[in-house]
């Protein structure tokens, strides 16, 4: 028989089996066996038994086979891609499970309200957040137009505003140069808003997600403090003006004392406590005069502070040239006040010790602010010096005391040179208190 030419015993029986399947309906039977090669290897045949009968007498079979060895192969290799593919698949799923639990619960945390909407601008996206900003619930905006949350009269901008983003190409953008837009709470009221815009494509179609916060009680806190803030400033600048009508009722005191005065030495002090008070006088008239009520343009107020000491003590003109070397300087009150007064004992001892008689000279005042973060100082004469016997450390003279003392009171050093008249040179470090 056909099995026992071409099949080894142990399969001779199924063989057989199969040629009398092929006697039953539909009279076919297929199998597929390992087949031994004469070079010793094997390939994988599919059988096919077919049953030709005439006049219901078999005639024939007809046994036909197919190398299905490679097909086998790839049947397999494709077995075990589509199982590893099945695996990466469910561990993906199971990962992108687990990223959008922790993102929802991230989105559900944030205090902000984190809005997302889809092309058509309904609402596909609506945090705990947002629920708690507007008023609903997020099964009652799931799917409705976004404009239900914008005022009427805004539903026309912000499509457009939108569909402008859509088409910029811009991943993220501020909804307008300050931020700010108008939304509506369930109940109606209209609030001021901080929201920021960003786009994403996916499945090609666009997702853009506002994150909006309600600023409307920041804004009514920044309205009542910068209100509080007026108000002191308004008050502070009115202390500075009357301190500075106060001074300059004093400063008319000693004027009418100078008046009931003959005595030189008395009216000498009379006056030098005069230019004292005036001195803190203008430093309260310059801060009532300046937008910032702390600080004093200080170059400014030097010209102003010499002259009116120049005209007081009535110096002829070109007597003395007066040259200021000076860029622009903002000192705090706190230093512009000490520094003011040094300068006005200085220019006042100038003016009554250091040109007598008829003589002439020069005056020399230079400031500036050096990056080191000190102010410069420098008051010079070529007057008649002061003598060899003075020194600054043990002075009689108040006026130079004075100038010790505000020297020290700002942590300033002070150097002092004779030649060709009198030079001080201060250096003062620069706080802002």
């Amino acid at each position: 028989m056909f099995w026992e030419v071409f099949f080894p015993p142990e399969e001779r029986g199924f063989i057989q089996n199969l040629f009398e399947e092929a006697l039953e309906p539909p009279y076919r039977s297929s199998y597929e066996h390992q087949w031994r090669c004469r070079d010793g290897g094997s390939r994988l045949i599919s059988f096919t038994i077919s049953t030709y009968f005439e006049e219901n007498t078999i005639q024939c079979y007809s046994v036909t086979g197919l190398d299905v060895t490679k097909l086998r192969r790839m049947e397999e290799e494709l077995w075990r891609y589509r199982t590893d593919l099945e695996e990466q698949i469910t561990q993906r799923s199971v990962e992108l499970l687990d990223s959008r639990t922790r993102l929802a619960g991230i989105v559900d945390s944030a205090e902000d309200a984190i809005i997302s909407v889809d092309s058509k601008q309904q609402i596909t996206l609506f945090n705990y957040g947002a629920e708690k900003t507007f008023g609903y619930l997020k099964n009652e905006v799931e799917g409705r137009h976004l404009s239900m949350l914008i005022p009427n009269r805004f539903h026309d901008t912000h499509r457009k505003h939108v569909q402008n983003f859509g088409k910029s190409g811009k991943v993220s953008k501020r909804m307008n140069d300050r931020s700010e837009i108008i939304a509506k709470k369930k109940d109606g009221t209209e609030f001021l808003a901080e929201a920021n815009i960003s786009q994403v494509t996916v499945l090609g179609e666009k997702i853009y997600t506002v994150v909006l916060r309600d600023i409307s009680e920041r804004m009514m806190f920044e309205k009542r403090l910068q209100e509080s803030l007026n108000e002191k400033e308004t008050l502070l600048r009115e202390i500075h003006h009357r301190v500075k009508n106060n001074l300059q009722v004093i400063s008319s005191l000693f004027t009418m004392q100078k008046l009931r005065t003959e005595d030189p030495d008395r009216l000498s002090l009379i006056q030098e406590s005069q230019h004292r008070i005036q001195s803190m006088a203008l430093i309260h008239e310059k801060i009532y005069q300046s937008e910032d009520l702390s600080r004093v343009r200080f170059d400014q107020y030097i010209r102003e502070l010499v002259t009116d000491i120049f005209q007081s003590y009535e110096v002829y003109p070109g007597k003395i040239e007066l040259q200021f070397q000076m860029k622009p300087v903002s000192l705090h009150v706190d230093m512009a006040i000490p520094c003011a007064l040094i300068l006005n004992e200085l220019t006042s001892n100038t003016l009554k010790y250091a040109f007598p008689d008829d003589s002439t000279g020069k005056m020399l005042i230079r400031i500036e602010e050096k990056p080191s973060k000190k102010l410069h100082l420098l008051f010079k004469d070529n007057g008649v010096g002061l003598p060899d016997s003075i020194e600054i450390k043990n002075v009689d003279s108040l006026g130079l005391r004075l100038v010790r003392v505000l020297t020290q009171q700002l942590k300033g050093k002070l150097e002092l040179e004779r030649e060709a008249g009198t030079s001080f040179s201060f250096h003062f470090p620069i706080t802002s208190p």
